[in-house]
């Protein structure tokens, strides 16, 4: 390779890259391969092979269709062209194949089947995503790229060989992302059997279906469109009362589908076909054939007879080799196969056929694509490993890993789109109960929000030296700090005023609800960038005296997310009063409670633990008697939790540490930090640590420092406790700033 290529590789992102190789035909994507193993790996990827031909298919126009087409006697002389190029270039009185003077100018594929005989022959069953299946006998069977050379042979179905009539059908099943393989075999052994059979290329073995609804279909083939095998079937007693019966290739399952109002003749041959992506059926009768197309599939008056083509004569009764269409265009000109030669039929101009006694020309048409018949050849993960096993990998993964995955392909977008997949991740993030998945959001105030994001994790123990003993403290953050060495996060809030503030309210799963001095509200998940502003919860703010506070937390029961907004405000008459409101996801809307137990939050914060929102409360009149309310959001009932003895003369204010539900005691020159062990009990509080202020915060009208994260260190029998606001705050060191 030279500098100059690997210069131009080098300095084009990868999407771009990849972008121009989808737009290249298949071909010139082959002479790629030997380019470098990091195209190689990437045109020869099963992500890459999709892409491909979802783009291939977009177009309408047959550029992109072939014909593959040859004798069907054995050694077979196969040969390809653009149906395009045929359409477009041949003349209606010429043979396309056999040539009359010799000259073939078409591209010759060699198609290697070293178990077939030398008197078997081809049958090309028919293509599907580039890929063609082949027939060499019924136990001889092959799906095969003839664009890549590549095929696999099919393990044996184990049909007996003695039946009447036998075909082949080939189709893709999008559910399960697998080809298949149906064969269709009739006996008549005094009783007249019909047995079907399904290959998946996923498991690479037969299965035998026992629920064929009835009727046969006289060795015609079946067509597939839209995830399903479509049959032309009639009653052998009834060979004229003809149906066409569905087989969706996901579930097995057999539907019939309306035939059209054909014309009353009871020597009518109906074979289904496809034309321009849509069903359509060839009605053959004495003289002529009909095409109809279903142009809106499944609906029976959508029926559409679009063109008929004149025999002149009646082939049948000269023993004619019946003529089969093979492709349509829309100006008229149909392809056939007369049995011995491949023409173009103009319509518009009808002119006599070229008929013939014998079946020697063998078939389809098919599409360029870079999809393997071989299983074992697709090389992304995604393709090679049980789904369970794809899954327990995708578990692990950070979430910002996950969202570029989701470009990979429809299969993985969906997977890491699924709710199911969503709670897993969720619970397998959250088993862990050391901080190493827990982020800190933080930032100004004042809007527009400079937000930044970080690890904890990294947070605390970059924030120590080796012996964290004899740490010294320093500030993770500062408005004034211009060389921050976080990650920058943007919430996108059109409809907030320049001069709002932003209030963190709190997290749950993911989420972080956000408030604005306005009252308005915001769900945002900061690693996917994806927001919801919430509905006015209609609280009108007219009050002289007033203080509002939120909470947010996860109702497991109705699988639903909720917002809680406290409102404490003196009304016209003095009066102290309390309201509590309640917004549901699920339903978008806000909702009154009206069974608040008493007593004022004073506008501290709930939080979220076990299926409630925990408070700290205490009397209007008696500040010093202080309680936990716990609100359950799936029955909105209220409950008061006890607390330890805690003295006289102490704020409290409910807090959640590492899964624990714990309160913060601030006292006039310390904070007592108590955690309740086992939920609900008393006896189970605890203080895990003291931190003093050395002087009386209240008295000198200092800002109250507000812990957010503590973390437990063990050294043997010793104990030390970190805590982190936006100042690590160690045992013996606190900075304060003042109002």
């Amino acid at each position: 390779m030279d500098n100059g290529f690997e210069m131009i590789t080098a300095n084009l992102p990868e999407e771009i890259i990849t972008e121009i190789l989808l737009g290249l035909h298949v071909k010139s994507l082959l002479k790629f391969w030997c380019v470098s193993k990091t195209w190689l790996f990437l045109i020869s990827s099963y992500q890459f092979a999709k892409a491909h031909l979802e783009i291939s298919t977009k177009n309408n126009v047959y550029i992109h269709d072939k014909l593959i087409f040859g004798s069907k006697i054995l050694p077979m002389d196969l040969y390809t062209c653009s149906i395009y190029s045929l359409i477009e270039g041949s003349n209606v009185t010429d043979s396309i194949y056999p040539k009359t003077d010799g000259i073939l100018l078409y591209d010759r594929v060699q198609f290697d089947c070293p178990l077939a005989e030398l008197d078997d022959a081809i049958w090309l069953v028919g293509s599907c995503n580039g890929l063609v299946c082949v027939s060499i006998s019924p136990n001889n069977i092959y799906l095969w790229n003839p664009t890549t050379k590549k095929s696999k042979m099919l393990p044996n179905s184990g049909t007996d060989l003695d039946f009447d009539y036998y075909s082949i059908a080939f189709g893709y099943d999008e559910l399960h992302d697998d080809y298949k393989v149906v064969e269709f075999a009739e006996h008549e052994t005094g009783v007249y059997e019909t047995q079907l059979k399904v290959y998946s290329r996923t498991t690479n073995s037969w299965k035998i279906l026992s629920n064929w609804p009835g009727g046969d279909t006289f060795g015609g083939s079946g067509k597939f469109l839209n995830g399903a095998i479509h049959w032309s079937v009639c009653d052998f007693d009834r060979p004229f009362e003809w149906v066409i019966v569905a087989h969706d290739l996901a579930t097995d399952v057999f539907i019939e589908l309306p035939l059209p109002n054909l014309e009353d003749d009871d020597d009518v041959i109906i074979e289904v076909k496809i034309l321009e992506g849509r069903l359509a059926l060839y009605c053959e009768h004495n003289l002529y054939m009909d095409a109809w197309v279903m142009k809106e599939y499944g609906v029976g008056k959508s029926w559409t007879k679009v063109f008929r083509i004149p025999f002149f004569l009646d082939f049948r009764d000269h023993q004619l080799a019946r003529p089969c269409p093979l492709f349509f265009s829309a100006d008229g000109k149909t392809l056939i196969n007369y049995g011995t030669s491949l023409r173009v039929y103009d319509l518009s101009d009808p002119q006599p056929h070229q008929f013939s006694s014998s079946l020697e020309v063998e078939a389809t048409t098919y599409i360029e694509s870079l999809v393997s018949p071989n299983f074992e050849d697709e090389v992304i993960i995604g393709r090679t490993l049980p789904q369970d096993i794809i899954t327990e990998i995708f578990l692990r993964l950070p979430v910002k890993s996950l969202l570029r995955f989701k470009s990979v392909s429809k299969g993985l977008l969906s997977l890491i789109s699924s709710s199911d997949f969503v709670k897993a991740h969720l619970r397998s993030s959250t088993k862990n109960n050391v901080y190493i998945h827990d982020k800190l959001i933080f930032g100004s105030k004042t809007f527009d929000m400079e937000l930044y994001t970080y690890p904890i994790h990294s947070m605390i123990e970059s924030s120590v030296s080796y012996d964290p003993v004899h740490a010294v403290a320093g500030s993770v953050y500062s408005v004034t700090d211009e060389n921050l060495k976080f990650n920058h996060v943007w919430l996108d809030c059109y409809d907030i005023e320049p001069d709002e503030m932003t209030f963190l309210v709190g997290s749950c799963n993911g989420l972080i609800c956000v408030s604005f001095s306005s009252n308005s509200l915001i769900l945002w998940n900061p690693t996917t960038s994806k927001s919801k502003m919430l509905p006015d919860s209609g609280t009108v703010l007219d009050f002289e005296h007033y203080g509002i506070s939120y909470a947010f937390g996860y109702d497991e029961l109705h699988d639903d997310y909720k917002v809680v907004e406290f409102l404490g405000f003196v009304d016209e008459t003095g009066i102290y009063e309390i309201q509590v409101k309640v917004y549901s996801m699920r339903t978008n809307s806000w909702k009154i409670l009206s069974n608040w137990p008493g007593g004022d939050t004073f506008g501290g914060s709930g939080k979220f633990l076990n299926g409630a929102i925990h408070w700290s409360v205490c009397d209007f009149d008696r500040l010093a008697n202080w309680a936990i309310v716990s609100h359950n959001l799936s029955t909105d009932t209220f409950v008061e939790l006890p607390l330890p003895n805690l003295g006289d003369d102490v704020r409290v204010e409910v807090a959640i540490i590492r899964g624990s539900l714990a309160v913060y005691c601030e006292h006039n020159v310390y904070m007592d930090i108590w955690v309740m062990k086992e939920y609900g009990t008393r006896e189970s509080w605890t203080k895990v640590v003291r931190i003093p202020f050395f002087l009386d915060l209240w008295d000198h009208e200092f800002f109250r420092p507000h812990p957010l994260f503590l973390s437990i260190l063990t050294m043997g029998r010793n104990m030390l406790a970190i805590w982190l606001s936006l100042d690590h705050l160690k045992q013996r060191t606190t900075q304060l700033t003042k109002m």
